[in-house]
């Protein structure tokens, strides 16, 4: 007979399970600061929330020097710097016009006393079409800088409360050159859009060039010292051409506000990484009647990790998701997709191009579809990736080729 094991009766299971709860404790990480890690001070008040590694890198990344120069300015390019710094201030006007009362004092702030401008009033304004509801003309101003700071703020007023209300204000700096270098002195071309409408009611748009000179003090900043206008076209519509819907057709659907409404951005922070999403959005839309009803339902491409989306139109201006129902939650990268009648029999089927090869999906005339195994077939292997596809019968047998 066996002599009992003596560790056996005093080191139970239970003691054993009992002793594992400092297991972690025990492989906590000691300071090594001799193999290239530096461990948070010890003596934070909460030592294992602050724990922090600060790996020490033999080699610095050879993007270290791109990276300084990320900084407008910081390269041999000095004029970014003045076109970023000039642009701050233009965006900080743009936001101010679009205010219910847009201040010009606040636009006089950046001009200089000894500001020479040319005349706001047209000089001459030719059309140029009339369309469809939209009238198109050119406008001429005078060039020569002859109005003083106050005269100038005076008529730029005047300019724009012919839009009394601005919905859009948008500078972009098209070209920037330095002309002087103690005080630096800098001549900016600004091409603007502006947008609103009338007090008749009329829509109108507004996009020209600007061209100023701007000098910077060492105390104030950017002034402008000169602002001459060129050419302006002018658009007008007597009512809105488009009006956006998208919250009265898709707004009460789960898919358009948790995944819609979200951008790149936070889908590649809570996606795993091994999904492939990108941040290109190379993706599209395919809109066709697939069930039939004589309304036009949408197919909505999503890049890869997120489910593209089937809308079946409803016929009072609102859709319902049918995409699980319907079998085209496709996962893959989908760059676009095509409604058509591959088999002629009067459903329309779906190519969904994605960045894998090509699928095709069925429809079987019941709202449902099915993807056909092996419809393409290729010699070799692709190369690269699929981004868009084209419809034809090239080789008029009746069927449609891709």
């Amino acid at each position: 007979m066996p002599e009992p094991n003596p560790f056996r009766k005093h080191f139970t299971r239970r003691a054993l399970l009992k002793s594992l709860q400092y297991l972690p404790v025990a492989w906590l990480p000691a300071p090594i600061r001799a193999l290239g890690i530096a461990v948070a001070n010890s003596a934070s008040v909460f030592p294992l929330a602050d724990f922090r590694i600060t790996p020490h890198y033999p080699a610095h990344s050879p993007l270290d020097e791109i990276i300084q120069l990320v900084p407008p300015g910081t390269d041999r390019f000095i004029s970014e710097r003045y076109a970023f710094e000039i642009g701050e201030i233009l965006r900080s006007w743009a936001n101010d016009l679009q205010q219910q009362n847009p201040p010009i004092e606040r636009l006089g702030s950046f001009c200089d006393e000894t500001l020479r401008a040319s005349p706001l009033p047209t000089l001459t304004e030719s059309p140029v079409r009339s369309h469809y509801g939209v009238t198109v003309t050119k406008r001429t101003y005078a060039s020569a800088p002859i109005l003083s700071r106050d005269k100038f703020l005076d008529e730029l007023r005047t300019y724009l409360v012919s839009l009394s209300v601005l919905k859009t204000a948008a500078f972009q700096i098209t070209a920037i050159r330095q002309t002087g270098v103690s005080p630096v002195r800098v001549s900016a071309d600004i091409r603007y859009t502006l947008i609103g409408e009338n007090p008749g009611g009329t829509r109108e748009q507004r996009i020209g060039t600007w061209k100023t000179e701007w000098l910077e003090n060492a105390a104030a900043g950017w002034r402008i010292v000169q602002w001459t206008g060129d050419d302006e076209t002018v658009s007008r519509a007597k009512s809105p051409l488009f009006v956006d819907i998208t919250t009265q057709a898709f707004g009460k659907l789960a898919s358009y506000k948790d995944q819609f409404l979200r951008g790149a951005d936070y889908w590649r922070t809570v996606l795993d990484g091994a999904s492939g999403i990108d941040v290109y959005g190379n993706q599209g839309i395919a809109v066709g009647d697939f069930d039939g009803d004589g309304f036009d339902d949408v197919y909505v491409c999503q890049p890869s990790g997120l489910p593209n989306r089937l809308y079946r139109n409803r016929g009072d201006g609102t859709f319902e998701d049918v995409t699980q129902r319907a079998g085209l939650d496709v996962l893959d990268a989908t760059s676009c997709a095509l409604f058509a009648d591959f088999e002629n029999r009067g459903h329309q089927d779906l190519l969904v191009v994605t960045s894998g090869g090509p699928l095709l999906f069925a429809n079987d005339g019941a709202d449902k579809f099915k993807l056909k195994e092996h419809a393409f077939n290729f010699a070799r292997p692709p190369q690269g990736t699929f981004t868009h596809a084209a419809l034809a019968d090239y080789d008029h047998d009746g069927r449609l080729d891709v």
